[in-house]
């Protein structure tokens, strides 16, 4: 069993060094290696992704899937040409269910294999694998465990509560950017000799020490307790300091001097930017001062670069582009992210001039207890700052033991503020960074939101299904009454019954009764029409939508299958740059508005 191990890992390892841009890349498999050329499909997702836990997930579901197909197959050599259909993931989906009921996966667990292998099936697609053009998505799987308060959005006492903290903490640490001011207390310790005046360290206090600092020692804190040996000024104050009981740190920033940027001044600033975006903390972790951009091409609205890893890697995420008077939010959401940016840019500037080249574009920069210049993700130091801030501001644990301050509360607790304030769907799938509507409705559905937010989400399902319904149900009986049909719409048209068309049309020589009307939506191939540089975000909108749809349903398989169909060669004839008569700035232009186009086709 041991050596067979060894082998995986060895032909694992092999293939990820062998490219896959193509389906005649791929390797073939073997007598002794049935599944070689399935498991080069996987390497090729696994080595896109540089998360350690997603990448953990692209070898399990690797596992399962071989499992699967041996279950069909047995030994027998696997070409994906052959295995792979429009089935797959349907067929996955079964096997995960029947491990679920054996107990051997949590239904958890389940969706997230389920998803990876979606990513892999599109890799398929990409490269081309014969007789492999689309596949049907399954239904998430149900999750029947409770929502741990870790995914739970704040109530709100507890956002009151935690947002007072957090500016309370912001405003502390703000101070100590400010230039010190004098106070001109304590007394006289050592005279212009430099000789001890008052001897008795046990009579000395901290005001005292104070005066050393301000007329002795330039008012520069000393950062380290060997350093306090040097001179009889610093000796001096290191006793007076050691006989009071206190703390160094504690005791500059009484006085108002920041002595260290410690993770502790980082929390809070950390903390507000969660709030008020709803960002993955991992994104958050990773961003660096060049991430915030003043002004994006396609919305002239101020962003922020990130990376996703669970998803196709580098994002946008716009700021301002929602409108909603959320508690939390006394400006702009760009203001806020920029005084941010602004303000721990400032903190750590000292810290940048003594870090690596690796460290010093990075945003979250701390100083360790021993000196140490260390940057975000360090789940120690986070761990102790958090419990840091939870005692400082009286936010501890619930009576069953759940930690009140989570940094994953925030992302749902944001979601449920925009939903209770009236925020679109498609705006929070943007503000989220989900590629389509689905995984956004996905996410709100399993989380545990506030009534009203359940009920905008219940409402919001409803309607999604009803529109699907109302454009990719299933062949028409022809006895159903046509006032019973709800119309289907595109940017560009809008049709009161595809299968009742005005008498001119019925009396073309291609119309057929019962059949969906033939011209149908084709104005884009009329000769007549019209379209400008401002229509291109609409169609790529639609492009879009209608792509969508193909994955998640079968409409393929619909009356309407063929007029997508042919709206798609249409719309690939306008927007493709080989094709288009429009430039490719034009074209890039267009896709990227296209982002905040919502089409009638599918919402």
């Amino acid at each position: 069993m041991k050596r067979s191990a060894n082998l995986w890992v060895y032909e694992w390892d092999e293939l990820l060094t062998m490219p896959l841009n193509c389906f005649d890349d791929l390797a073939q498999p073997t007598k002794t290696s049935p599944h070689r050329q399935l498991m080069h499909l996987f390497t090729s997702v696994f080595k896109v992704k540089i998360s350690d836990s997603y990448r953990n997930d692209v070898k399990s579901t690797f596992r399962h899937v071989s499992r699967q197909i041996s279950e069909k197959l047995s030994k027998q050599p696997v070409y994906l040409c052959e295995v792979l259909n429009e089935f797959s993931l349907d067929e996955f989906h079964a096997y995960l269910k029947r491990c679920m009921l054996d107990e051997k996966i949590h239904n958890r667990y389940a969706n997230v294999l389920q998803s990876t292998y979606k990513n892999v099936l599109n890799k398929a697609i990409d490269i081309n694998v014969p007789n492999f053009e689309r596949f049907y998505l399954p239904s998430s799987f149900c999750y029947f465990t409770r929502v741990t308060e870790r995914y739970k959005p704040y109530n709100k006492d507890d956002k009151e509560k935690i947002t007072k903290a957090i500016e309370s903490e912001i405003n502390q640490v703000s101070k100590l950017l400010k230039p010190y001011q004098k106070s001109g207390g304590g007394r006289e310790v050592i005279d212009e000799n430099g000789e001890l005046i008052i001897e008795d360290y046990d009579t000395l206090t901290l005001e005292d020490a104070r005066w050393l600092f301000e007329n002795k020692m330039a008012c520069t804190p000393i950062s380290t307790s060997n350093n306090f040996r040097h001179t009889l000024v610093e000796s001096t104050f290191h006793e007076i300091i050691s006989s009071n009981g206190a703390c160094y740190q504690d005791v500059y920033e009484a006085w108002g001097v920041l002595y260290k940027v410690t993770m502790n001044h980082l929390l809070p600033f950390l903390l507000k930017l969660m709030q008020i975006t709803g960002m993955n903390v991992e994104s958050i972790y990773a961003l660096e001062l060049d991430d915030l951009v003043d002004k994006h091409p396609a919305t002239g609205k101020p962003c922020l670069r990130y990376w996703k890893e669970r998803s196709n890697g580098q994002k946008s995420y716009h700021l301002d582009i929602f409108k909603a008077n959320l508690q939390w939010l006394t400006h702009s959401q760009g203001t806020h992210v920029k005084d941010i940016f602004n303000t721990v840019t400032r903190l750590t500037s000292v810290l940048r001039e003594k870090s690596s080249t690796e460290q010093k574009n990075k945003l979250w920069l701390f100083e360790t207890h021993n000196g140490l210049i260390r940057n975000l993700p360090s789940s120690c130091y986070l761990n102790k700052a958090l419990n840091t801030f939870r005692k400082k501001n009286q936010i501890l644990e619930q009576a069953d033991g759940e930690k009140i301050l989570e940094t994953t509360r925030f992302r749902p607790t944001f979601v449920s503020d925009l939903l209770e304030e009236g925020v679109s769907i498609r705006e929070i799938q943007l503000l989220m960074g989900h590629r389509n509507l689905y995984t956004t409705m996905r996410y709100l559905d399993i989380h545990d939101f506030g009534q009203i937010a359940r009920i905008k989400i219940r409402d919001k399902l409803i309607e999604l299904h009803s529109n699907i319904s109302s454009s990719v149900g299933s062949k028409p009986n022809k006895e159903v009454n046509n006032q019973e049909r709800l119309p289907i719409s595109t940017p560009f048209a809008t049709c009161k019954n595809i299968f009742d068309p005005p008498e001119s049309v019925k009396a073309l020589k291609n119309y057929i009764p019962g059949k969906p009307c033939s011209t149908y939506n084709m104005c884009l191939s009329c000769p007549n029409v019209i379209i400008t540089k401002t229509d291109l975000p609409k169609l790529f909108a639609m492009r879009r939508d209608y792509l969508i749809k193909i994955q998640n349903s079968r409409v393929l398989d619909t009356p309407f299958g063929h007029v997508i169909k042919s709206n798609l060669t249409l719309l690939n004839s306008i927007l493709d740059p080989t094709m288009s008569e429009f430039g490719l700035e034009e074209l890039d232009d267009a896709e990227r508005l296209s982002l905040y186009v919502e089409t009638t086709e599918l919402i």
